[in-house]
């Protein structure tokens, strides 16, 4: 087994970039590449895997998005990673990255849905002599409401276009002739993002009208652009034949 695993989702740009670049760096023969599509087979659920790309050490986790190429290398490489100056920033940093933590995050309104040791080993690159987890998530507890103020409105961006991309899929690929999106069918989106049937779920999963309209109105607003931007970048990866070759070749479910 390698010491250095990464999982990825081919759907995803930072893991298409990363995976060309270890393909033209001859890396891959030196890492285990797990396809996260199929749940169970991947062991994404037990390894605690939040996000695409995830790079585990021995096991740990040792980085995850945002992270590029030359610094996966390095990893492989070297064993040395791209420590944070500010461990909180960076951890925000990788919330906003992750679909799935930034969902929990907006429909909760809190950063308390995301307080994962994982997580934040992966942010800070504790295993390749960042700080410690329970350092990295000490330092966001005591700045959570400023924090989130901060935060908040990134992270709407990039669930805006985490909506389009889905709805890009549900259309088969094409633009056709989609419209923009109502507040109940956001708020449905939300909902499905942020849990896994009702895990992840607030006690009364009534969501803040506020949040959910402040989202509903930039995907409104941007809808044209949003599409375009998912189109360029669906239509790269799904049209990039040497891609899937590679991936048949060296990503397993498992």
């Amino acid at each position: 087994m390698a010491a250095v695993r990464i999982y990825i989702h081919p759907t995803c740009m930072t893991s298409y970039k990363l995976v060309k670049k270890l393909y033209e760096e001859d890396l891959l023969g030196k890492v285990e590449l797990v396809d996260t599509s199929l749940v169970a087979p991947s062991r994404v659920l037990e390894r605690g895997v939040w996000s695409v790309p995830w790079v585990t050490v021995k096991g740990a986790p040792a980085a995850t998005d945002p992270v590029d190429p030359d610094e996966v290398v390095e990893i492989i490489v070297e064993g040395r990673g791209h420590l944070p100056h500010d461990p909180a920033e960076r951890f925000m940093e990788t919330v906003l990255h992750s679909m799935y933590a930034s969902s929990l995050v907006y429909m909760h309104g809190s950063l308390k849905p995301v307080y994962s040791p994982n997580l934040a080993s992966a942010a800070a690159r504790s295993p390749l002599g960042g700080p410690e987890p329970s350092t990295v998530l000490r330092a966001v507890a005591e700045r959570e409401e400023e924090l989130l103020d901060r935060w908040i409105d990134a992270i709407m961006r990039v669930l805006g276009i985490g909506y389009v991309r889905t709805l890009w899929w549900a259309a088969g690929g094409g633009p056709g002739e989609l419209e923009p999106p109502s507040q109940t069918q956001v708020a449905v989106w939300l909902l499905s993002a942020a849990s896994m049937g009702r895990v992840g779920l607030p006690w009364r999963p009534y969501l803040d009208s506020g949040r959910v309209r402040r989202l509903t109105t930039f995907i409104e607003k941007g809808f044209k652009g949003l599409l375009n931007k998912v189109a360029r970048e669906q239509e790269t990866i799904m049209g990039d034949e040497e891609y899937w070759e590679i991936l048949e070749h060296h990503a397993s479910p498992a």
